[in-house]
């Protein structure tokens, strides 16, 4: 099944990409330092899983790790996983 078009909100008062789906949030948390991004967690509940979510969430971090030219740290271990999956 294809993906569906999230709109990703980045929210960096919280340091947080944001998914709104279904009255439910999901994010993925980052710390930024210098010149490297952590993610650190990615959170998606559990009525919205298994729809692309959390992929589209590692797709807008990642994306704007490259824009702003940091390094990538992936603590959080679907963002690992995924940067693995996708070189």
């Amino acid at each position: 099944s294809k993906d569906m078009e999230y709109t990703v909100i980045h929210d960096n008062k919280v340091n947080r990409f944001e998914i709104f789906e279904s009255g439910q949030i999901a994010y993925l948390q980052y710390e930024e330092k210098e010149d490297t991004i952590d993610f650190v967690h990615t959170f998606v509940p559990k009525q919205l899983e298994g729809q692309g979510i959390a992929n589209a969430l590692a797709e807008a971090g990642l994306n704007y790790a490259k824009r702003e030219q940091l390094k990538v740290i992936p603590s959080c271990s679907f963002i690992k996983t995924y940067i693995e999956r996708h070189k």
